[in-house]
C-alpha cells in the first residue's frame, strides 16, 4: 500500500491473479515456515515435512497458467541448498522452545502460527508466520542479495511487515518485544520493537487504505493510483497488467530494472521443429529496440505459445535478462504475452 496504491488495488482484483508469476524462492520461504513450525525431532521428520510442504505447493501451483512451469523444484533456484540449510536449522533449533498456545483461561492466544489477526476495527488482518510471549518471527528462504539495488528496500520491507504484525498482535494479546527475520540459511535478523513506531505504520497503513478506496469511489484511474519509479515497478508482480507500468516505461525512456521490461511487434515466427523450441523475432520500442529485431528463443512449456499471433501482433515481455551484448533474453521467469490477450480489469474498494 506504502509503495504504490495501485499494485493494492490490483490484489483486490481477481482477474490478476492468473497474469502473475510467482515466485519459486517464496516458496522455499513458506516450505522453510512449515519446516520450522513443525519443530522436527531429527533430520528424517525434517526430510518428510519438508518433501509433504513442497509437494502441496507443486499441487497448487500445477493448475496455474504461469506457475506450471516450476513443476521440478529440482530446478528452482538454490533449491537444494536451502533444503540443506532449511533442515539443518529446524533440527539445530534455530528457534527457542514453543510456548503455551493459551494462557490461563484459554482467551488471548499467547502463541500462533499463520493465526488470523485483525486489527484497527477489522482494517488491518494478517497471518503472522509465528508469534509468541516474548517476538515475532517472519521466515525467508533467504535474504536479499546486498548487490541488488532494491535489497534495502525488500529487508525495509520485511521490517515494514512485521512493524504491522506486532500491532495485529498488541490488539489481540501481549506485544511482543522482539522482531525476527530468520532465514533458511540459519541467518537471523533482529530488532527490538518499537511500539510507537508500530502504530505509526499502522496508522500510515489505514490512512492509505481509506485513501485508496475514497479514490475509488470517485471513479480515479490507474493514472492517479500509482506511485510508478524503479524499485516500486521493479518489485511489482502487476507489470504485465498494470496500465501505468506501461505508461512509466515509455515516458522514462524504459529504465534499467534488474529484470528489463519491453514492448514490441512480431515481425517473424520461427515455430521450430520439436514442438517445444520455437522463435519469435521481436522489434521492440525505445533503448532494447536500438540493436535492431531480436530474435527470442522461447518454449511453450515454459512462456506459452506466440506462433498463433500472427506477424504485427503487439507483444509485452516481463521479467526478461540482459545478455552481455545488451539485448533481452528469456528465462524460466519471463513471461511473453500479447497484448490481446491481457485484461482490463476493474478494481473494487477494499473491506
Amino acid at each position: 500500500m506504502r509503495l504504490c496504491a495501485l499494485r493494492a488495488a490490483l490484489s483486490t482484483a481477481k482477474e490478476a491473479e492468473g497474469w502473475v508469476l510467482h515466485s519459486p524462492r517464496a516458496w522455499l520461504g513458506t516450505a522453510f515456515h512449515v519446516l520450522m513450525a513443525a519443530r522436527p525431532s531429527d533430520a528424517g521428520e525434517a526430510e518428510r515435512v519438508w518433501d509433504t510442504a513442497i509437494a502441496g505447493l507443486l499441487a497448487a501451483s500445477s493448475g496455474h497458467r504461469l506457475d506450471k512451469r516450476f513443476a521440478s523444484p529440482e530446478r528452482w533456484p538454490g533449491y537444494y541448498l536451502v533444503r540443506q540449510r532449511a533442515i539443518a536449522s529446524a533440527v539445530q533449533g534455530v528457534l527457542p522452545p514453543a510456548s503455551a498456545r493459551l494462557p490461563a483461561g484459554g482467551r488471548r492466544p499467547l502463541r500462533g502460527t499463520e493465526l488470523l489477526l485483525t486489527a484497527r476495527d477489522g482494517l488491518l488482518a494478517g497471518r503472522p508466520d509465528e508469534f509468541d510471549r516474548q517476538s515475532v518471527t517472519e521466515f525467508k528462504s533467504a535474504l536479499p542479495d546486498p548487490a541488488w539495488p532494491e535489497a534495502e528496500s525488500l529487508t525495509e520491507g520485511y521490517w515494514r511487515q512485521l512493524r504491522l504484525y506486532a500491532v495485529l498482535i498488541g490488539e489481540t494479546a501481549e506485544w511482543p518485544a522482539v522482531a525476527r527475520i530468520v532465514a533458511a540459511s540459519g541467518q537471523v535478523l533482529t530488532r527490538d520493537v518499537d511500539r510507537p513506531a508500530c502504530e505509526a505504520e499502522a496508522d500510515a497503513a489505514v490512512a492509505g487504505l481509506r485513501a485508496m478506496n475514497e479514490a475509488l469511489g470517485h471513479g480515479s484511474g490507474s493514472a492517479q493510483l500509482a506511485t510508478p519509479g524503479e524499485i516500486e515497478c521493479g518489485q511489482c508482480q502487476y507489470q504485465a497488467i498494470c496500465p501505468a507500468f506501461w505508461s512509466w516505461c515509455e515516458t522514462m525512456s524504459w529504465p534499467q530494472l534488474r529484470q528489463p521490461a519491453a514492448r514490441g511487434i512480431i515481425e517473424a515466427i520461427d515455430p521450430g521443429v520439436d514442438g517445444d523450441v520455437y522463435a519469435v523475432t521481436l522489434r521492440l520500442d525505445g533503448r532494447h529496440g536500438e540493436g535492431g529485431p531480436l530474435p527470442l528463443a522461447l518454449r511453450r512449456s515454459v512462456h506459452g505459445d506466440l506462433t498463433g499471433c500472427g506477424l504485427g501482433a503487439q507483444i509485452r515481455v516481463v521479467h526478461a535478462q540482459m545478455r552481455q551484448d545488451g539485448r533481452l533474453r528469456a528465462d524460466m521467469s519471463t513471461c511473453v504475452f500479447a497484448e490481446d490477450e491481457l485484461p482490463e480489469l476493474e478494481f473494487r474498494r477494499s473491506a
